[in-house]
């Protein structure tokens, strides 16, 4: 079963519905201009980068990962103070897809640990849904930003976040308003463009165009993903 929307509602790369909308944003959390980036952060975001300017990542991908990465030499405001409260299940799904990654490049390790760091300061929210959404979704999905527009460190040039799904969930089909690149912490299955579904996992990172249509899905395990883009940047 599946909630049905116009499909034109595709159409507006405004439907971004991976980004938080202004209206949604009710933090209270106080900024720090001009404070350093925690320490937890700024690994995570060193360990970022060496991923997605591997000499194996796609030319498209790390093109614009490479931009993202300049744009960080700059520092937004820190948010000071802990979010609000959340019990949710999604949470521990989380941890237990970080704690249990094996193998894989230091750089993921990093990663890995890092965000386990971060979790309890970052602030959590469900988007709108959209076409072909499961049934589930609404309850089955959170997301939170590490960097944007009321993130972990607020800016307006770089989103970086992520989005877990529950099991047997599908995120729905709606077009993205920037270019984003995508490196799954767990395995699910990904819609690029008019492409098809596509199976990935942590080790490989994702490009999808600005405007472009995008979906993700998973079955019996929760889908992790870390996400980012940039609002200057629509190649």
């Amino acid at each position: 079963m599946v909630t049905l929307i116009p499909r034109d509602a595709l159409s507006d790369p405004g439907n971004d519905l991976l980004l938080r909308t202004s209206t949604a944003r009710d933090s209270a959390r106080a900024r720090s201009r001009g404070a350093g980036r925690p320490p937890e952060l700024q690994q995570t975001l060193q360990a970022f980068g060496n991923l997605i300017l591997a000499d194996t990542v796609p030319m498209m991908a790390k093109f614009i990962g490479g931009k993202i990465v300049h744009l960080l030499d700059r520092t937004g405001s820190i948010v000071v103070g802990a979010p609000p409260a959340l019990d949710h299940p999604l949470l521990r799904a989380i941890e237990t897809i970080l704690r249990e990654a094996r193998g894989g490049s230091s750089a993921y390790q990093t990663l890995n640990n890092n965000l386990l760091a971060l979790l309890t300061n970052l602030e959590w929210y469900q988007g709108r849904p959209g076409a072909f959404a499961s049934r589930n979704f609404q309850d089955s999905h959170l997301h939170a930003l590490l960097l944007g527009p009321d993130g972990l460190e607020h800016r307006a040039d770089v989103q970086i976040g992520l989005t877990v799904l529950g099991p047997y969930t599908r995120f729905p089909d709606h077009r993205q308003r920037s270019s984003r690149v995508y490196l799954p912490l767990s395995p699910g299955e990904f819609r690029l463009g008019e492409d098809g579904w596509l199976k990935a996992g942590p080790g490989e990172v994702l490009f999808n165009e600005a405007a472009g249509e995008f979906a993700m899905r998973c079955t019996s395990r929760s889908l992790l993903t870390l996400w980012c883009s940039a609002e200057d940047i629509r190649h």
